[in-house]
Order: structure tokens, then C-alpha cells, then sequence
């Protein structure tokens, strides 16, 4: 789709959804980036973004906006939904088994809140996941595109680092997959 089409199209949800998305977190920072994850023929899982410490995506924060429900999560906080994880071509985990993405490290103030589909905002959850608000480290992806919501309550840089593994229903490795890395990299800008 253009660019024309897809103002017209974002534009035209916008006047249909009207007062029904005033209150939820708008999804301000295109073009959306997303996280290729893709599995070899030895099993091994592969993940990777276009950015870098070097460009990273920006978190922004307008003075005045205020969310309800769930969403209330990313009050007073800078926010980006940018980064979605997204198949990168066929990747079979295996009869019972799901693709698990955990967090290995993070820089302190950073948090997550599992988003979904950027044009359905209104039904996602907002729960905290990756260690946000002591959830688990770990977080059962569907395998649909997903944008979670990263959030912090301070200006600068911050980064996280994920392993991208197949697991069993309770999120434990299965044994003949290896797991894949991704480094996720995040600038908390001032309200322009």
C-alpha cells in the first residue's frame, strides 16, 4: 500500500473510532520496525531489527495525555510501539511447543506492556511482561505480528536484549532448537 493509502486508511479509522480511542495511547511513531524472527534447517532461531545504539527507536511522551483501563500503565511515561515481532517465513516449533522470547538483560527504567496489533489497540492488554512490575522474564508470543508498548518515566537511552527460544507450554527450552539473540535499542526524547 502507498503512503496516500495508508493516511487515507489511518485517517479513516481515526474519524470511525472517534471518541471510542480518545482515551488510548496513540501509535505515533511510523514506520513501524520490525523484529525478523526466523528459524534455519538445523533448528536454530535467528532475530534481527534495523536499528542500533546508533539509531534507535525514539520514546515519546505529550504532556497532557492520559489513558484509561489497562492503558493507564503508560501515563506520564515516554512510549513507543514501533518495534513488532514478526515470522520471517516458515518457523514450525513442533507439535505443542511455542515461540518464547525472554529477557536477558535491560537497562534499568525500561519496561514492556504486551501490545498486539497496532490498529487494534483498544483490545490489548497492557499486561506487564519481561520483568515489568515483576512479571516472568520470559513472555509466550503467538507468532503473530505483535507490537508490545516499551515504556520509560526518564529522557535517554535504553536498550534490551532478548533470547528467542522454542519452549514447551510452561516456557521451558525444548531440547533440538537453539535459541536466537536480538538487541533492542530506545531513545526517550523531549516532547516536541
Amino acid at each position: 500500500m502507498t503512503r496516500i493509502n495508508n493516511t487515507v486508511l489511518i485517517a479513516s479509522i481515526a474519524a470511525l473510532s472517534g471518541n471510542a480511542l480518545a482515551a488510548l495511547p496513540t501509535a505515533h511513531t511510523w514506520p513501524m520496525e520490525h523484529i525478523m524472527v526466523s528459524m534455519d534447517d538445523t533448528y536454530t532461531l535467528h532475530a534481527h531489527a534495523n536499528t542500533s545504539a546508533a539509531n534507535p527507536i525514539e520514546m515519546l511522551h505529550f504532556a497532557g495525555e492520559t489513558y484509561e483501563g489497562n492503558a493507564s500503565a503508560l501515563n506520564d511515561m515516554y512510549y513507543t510501539d514501533q518495534y513488532g515481532w514478526i515470522l520471517d517465513g516458515i518457523v514450525d516449533p513442533g507439535a505443542g511447543n511455542s515461540i518464547w522470547i525472554e529477557l536477558v538483560s535491560q537497562t534499568d527504567g525500561l519496561e514492556t506492556y504486551e501490545g498486539g496489533m497496532r490498529m487494534m489497540i483498544g483490545e490489548q492488554t497492557f499486561n506487564p511482561i519481561f520483568g515489568t512490575d515483576s512479571s516472568a522474564a520470559n513472555w509466550q508470543w503467538s507468532g503473530m505480528m505483535t507490537h508490545n508498548w516499551y515504556a520509560a518515566a526518564q529522557l535517554g537511552d535504553y536498550e534490551a536484549t532478548y533470547s528467542i527460544y522454542v519452549g514447551d507450554s510452561a516456557g521451558n527450552a525444548v531440547d533440538g532448537y537453539s535459541a536466537g539473540e536480538v538487541t533492542l535499542n530506545f531513545r526517550a526524547v523531549p516532547t516536541p
